[in-house]
C-alpha cells in the first residue's frame, strides 16, 4: 500500500465512479482499476462493489474511508512541516547577547519584534549573558547566535562572524577615567603617560581577548600595565573605575553603560577599533540562522549615530 493508491481509493469512494476518478487523478481508468484491486489486495478485502451500472462502497470500504482520509491528511501535516523547517519558516532559534544590546535606541528589540512578525511559527529563545558565558555557550552549541564583540570573536576557530547591520558604527578603544582624574579633561592621550597609574581590567575568564590586548598595546607603548584588580563584570569594572581604584582601556561602546562621572578618551595614534558584530557556528546546521542573517542584512530600521 502507498499513498497514491489510498488517495485513489478516495477519489473513487467520493465520485463513486471509476471514469471520474481516473479523469481527477489525471491517470487512466485501467491505471486507476490496477490501483484500486492492489489495495484490496494488500488489505485482503472488497472495497467497492461494482458492476456495469453502479459502484459503491462495502461496509469494511465506508469504515476504511474514514481511516484513509485521516491518514492522508496527517501524511500531508507532516509533509507540510517538515517543509516549512527546511525552509526556516518553522523550527527553534536560540540568540544570546549581552546587556549592551538593549541600550541603544531599542535597535535590537525592534528587529526581534519584526523577525518574528514575519516568522510567527518561529519559536525564538532570547538569553542575555556576560560575553564570556555568551561565548561559551555558543562554541558548546547551546545558542545558534550571539550578538557581541568582534575582539571576541575574531580568532576563534569554527565560527563564523559579520559586522551587525543594527549597530554599523565601529568604535574606537578609549581611556577610561573618574571625572576628577588629572588626563579628563584631555580630546587625547599618549598611552605611554599611563605607564604609572594603577589599571583595572575585566577578568581573563569574563574578556580573555580585552585582556589580552591591553597587555599588548600597554607594551607596545614601552610598559607593562600595572593591574591592581580585575572585575567579573563590566558593571563592576566601571564602578572600580569611578571610585578611582585604576584606570582602564575600554571600547568607546561601553560608555553606554557608564554613567556621567566617567570620562572616555582616545588614544592618540592609535586606529585599532570594535565593532558590533553577530557570529553562529559554521557547522550549525538550523535553516533558521541564514533566514535570521539575511533579514538582518536587509532590515530598513532607522539608523542612528550613536
Amino acid at each position: 500500500m502507498d499513498i497514491n493508491q489510498l488517495h485513489y481509493f478516495i477519489l473513487v469512494a467520493k465520485h463513486l465512479n471509476f471514469t471520474a476518478a481516473a479523469k481527477e487523478a489525471h491517470i487512466d481508468q485501467s491505471a486507476l482499476s490496477k490501483q484500486i484491486a492492489e489495495l484490496e489486495a494488500f488489505l485482503g478485502l472488497k472495497l467497492f462493489i461494482r458492476n456495469t451500472r453502479s459502484v459503491r462502497l462495502t461496509a469494511a470500504g465506508s469504515d476504511f474511508l474514514t481511516d484513509a482520509i485521516e491518514i492522508l491528511a496527517k501524511i500531508e501535516k507532516a509533509l507540510t512541516k517538515v517543509r516549512q523547517i527546511s525552509k526556516g519558516s518553522i523550527g527553534n532559534l536560540r540568540i544570546g547577547f549581552t546587556g549592551a544590546i538593549e541600550l541603544e535606541k531599542d535597535k535590537f528589540p525592534a528587529f526581534i519584534k519584526k523577525f518574528r512578525s514575519h516568522n510567527p511559527n518561529v519559536d525564538l529563545s532570547l538569553v542575555r549573558l556576560n560575553l564570556g558565558p555568551l561565548l561559551q555557550s555558543l562554541t558548546r552549541g547551546d545558542l545558534d547566535i550571539i550578538f557581541t564583540f568582534s575582539p571576541e570573536i575574531e580568532d576563534i576557530p569554527d565560527i563564523k562572524w559579520e559586522k551587525c547591520p543594527l549597530y554599523p558604527l565601529s568604535m574606537p578603544m578609549c581611556v577610561v577615567v573618574p571625572i576628577e582624574h588629572a588626563i579628563a579633561n584631555y580630546d587625547k592621550i599618549n598611552l605611554a603617560e599611563l605607564a604609572q597609574q594603577p589599571f583595572v581590567v575585566l577578568s581573563l575568564t569574563e574578556s580573555p581577548s580585552m585582556h589580552n590586548h591591553l597587555h599588548r598595546l600597554c607594551i607596545s607603548h614601552g610598559f607593562h600595565p600595572n593591574i591592581t584588580s580585575e572585575a567579573p563584570l563590566l558593571e563592576n569594572l566601571l564602578l572600580l573605575i569611578e571610585t578611582g581604584i585604576g584606570v582602564s582601556i575600554l571600547s568607546r561602546h561601553t560608555q553606554a553603560f557608564a554613567g556621567p562621572n566617567l570620562r572616555f578618551i582616545e588614544i592618540e595614534n592609535y586606529d585599532f577599533t570594535v565593532d558590533r558584530v553577530v557570529a553562529w557556528k559554521k557547522a550549525n546546521p538550523n535553516p533558521l540562522i541564514p533566514l535570521f542573517l539575511d533579514m538582518l542584512k536587509k532590515h530598513n530600521l532607522p539608523c542612528y549615530n550613536s
